[in-house]
Formats: C-alpha cells, sequence, structure tokens
C-alpha cells in the first residue's frame, strides 16, 4: 500500500532572527492557509523545484506562534518534500522573532539547508502588502 509515495525520513530543521510583530505573523499565516504560497525552484536551490508553500491554523500564545508547514511538489499529484512546524517566539523586550523549523524531508543531503532557506523567505514576506506577500513570492 502507498510504496509509490517517497517517505519522509529525513530530519531538518533550521533557526534564525528575524524582526517582526507576531500579529502580522498571524496575518501572513492565515493568508496562507486560504492561499498557498508558489516558491519558484530559484528561491528554494536546495529543492531544486517549484513547491507550494501550505501552513494549518496557527496557534497563539502571548509570546509565540506555532503551526503545521507542509512544502508540496509542483507537479501532477505532487508530494509531499518537507513538513514539519514552524514556531515564532518573541523576544520579551525587543522586537526580535525567533523563527523554527523542526521537522522531516525526502531524503536529501540540502536539507537543512532548505529549511533555512525556507525560513529565510518567511522572514523577508511578513509584513510586505498583501499583494507581495501572498502568492508567487518572486525574487
Amino acid at each position: 500500500m502507498n510504496e509509490d509515495r517517497p517517505m519522509l525520513i529525513a530530519r531538518i530543521s533550521a533557526e534564525m532572527f528575524a524582526v517582526a510583530d507576531l500579529s502580522e505573523v498571524c496575518r501572513w499565516l492565515i493568508e496562507c492557509q486560504y492561499n498557498p504560497v508558489r516558491l519558484d525552484a530559484g528561491r528554494l536551490p536546495a529543492l531544486g523545484q517549484r513547491t507550494w508553500l501550505r501552513v494549518a491554523r496557527p496557534i497563539t500564545a502571548p509570546r509565540a506562534v506555532l503551526c503545521t508547514l507542509w512544502l508540496i511538489a509542483e507537479v501532477e499529484g505532487g508530494g509531499c518534500l518537507v513538513a514539519g512546524t514552524l514556531r515564532f517566539v518573541a523576544h520579551p523586550t525587543a522586537s526580535d522573532v525567533r523563527l523554527s523549523f523542526d521537522g522531516r524531508a525526502v531524503s536529501t543531503g540540502e536539507g537543512n539547508r532548505a529549511a533555512l532557506q525556507l525560513l529565510e523567505l518567511i522572514a523577508a514576506s511578513i509584513g510586505r502588502t498583501p499583494a507581495g506577500a501572498y502568492g508567487e513570492m518572486a525574487s
């Protein structure tokens, strides 16, 4: 059963800091929940293909936001390339937000690099105007 599907086996993770407001993070995640984001292959060179970024409904706390994230291959019947948990934790006194991703990917030697590239794209997208933040992320 389902032996055709690739297994999400490689554990990947990445972390970075960004200047963002958690209310902007929530707005961006909610918009992405209803409008998956198309990522060009050039924006995620570690994966080397076009993908769709999908997120689940965010869970919020006073200084944190958590959601599930999937990267789906942009091919007919595209499979899941990356799946995991995306976290945003605000610094108690500064405007920094720590972004982190922990998950699994289809076995690839570029997994952690792909996770970091994904976090960089997300950090750059939050706070843009809706026309620039949603839909296809252009360079």
